[in-house]
């Protein structure tokens, strides 16, 4: 599956422009390209995904979660290159990374296009049981929670609070989730809406375009001499 991700129109036409203007040989031409993809487009989506920013240099939205980390660290692992010359073209792409929602997998293209977009889904509870839950055991924060809304066990005579441990190694995680919802008089939701916000890291800005399509004319023999602020668009 191919993600979106391709040079913004007003680099398209200047990449055009300089192609014609220099009249490449169909080999040449396709070599450019390659290295556009490889040493620009793809060099670019990695800067973008270690600097956690847009090709604009706009910090990308924080995590919904508190959980901490660079985000989007393996998609560049997972970018392609597809040679089509019979379209003078080549395609950035992505592919593996072995993504998963259940026991479905998930196409990298798919995760790709959902964070360079961003997207909104709707998620439905359904009526059978979570398959990834069975044999899961209550996490530590779920203990906390139990501890926290008075949950107590018989022992004896009296009734105690369990400790963490007793809840995390005897207690299934579904299980501690509804004792969770009744103490807390919470009632569960069929359906839910999730937002992912646009983290877009595949692209490039004017002046990263400029230097790069300088650079690799320069690599394949062609505009020794051209300096990145002498193509047109340069800022």
């Amino acid at each position: 599956m191919f993600a979106g991700g391709e040079l913004n129109k007003k680099q398209l036409a200047e990449l055009r422009e300089a192609l014609a203007s220099l009249e490449l040989p169909p080999r040449k031409r396709q070599r450019l390209l390659w290295r556009l993809a490889k040493y620009g487009l793809i060099a670019a989506a990695k800067r973008n995904v270690r600097n956690q920013q847009s090709p604009d240099g706009a910090a990308w939205p924080g995590r919904a979660t508190k959980r901490k980390g660079k985000m989007l660290r393996n998609l560049p692992k997972l970018l392609h290159i597809r040679e089509m010359p019979e379209i003078a073209a080549v395609r950035v792409y992505l592919q593996g990374g072995a993504y998963r929602n259940g026991n479905r997998s998930v196409p990298a293209g798919v995760v790709g296009y959902s964070q360079q977009n961003g997207m909104t889904v709707r998620v439905n509870r359904g009526g059978q049981k979570n398959q990834d839950q069975t044999g899961k055991m209550a996490t530590v924060a779920q203990a906390k929670k139990l501890r926290a809304l008075g949950y107590t066990v018989k022992r004896g005579k009296r009734w105690k609070k369990p400790t963490y441990r007793e809840i995390t190694e005897k207690m299934p995680y579904a299980q501690a989730g509804l004792l969770i919802r009744k103490l807390s008089g919470t009632v569960a939701k069929s359906s839910w809406v999730i937002d992912v916000p646009a983290r877009e890291f595949l692209g490039m800005s004017d002046d990263d375009f400029n230097k790069a399509l300088a650079r690799q004319l320069q690599a394949i023999g062609f505009g020794w001499d051209v300096n990145a602020q002498d193509i047109k668009g340069k800022t």
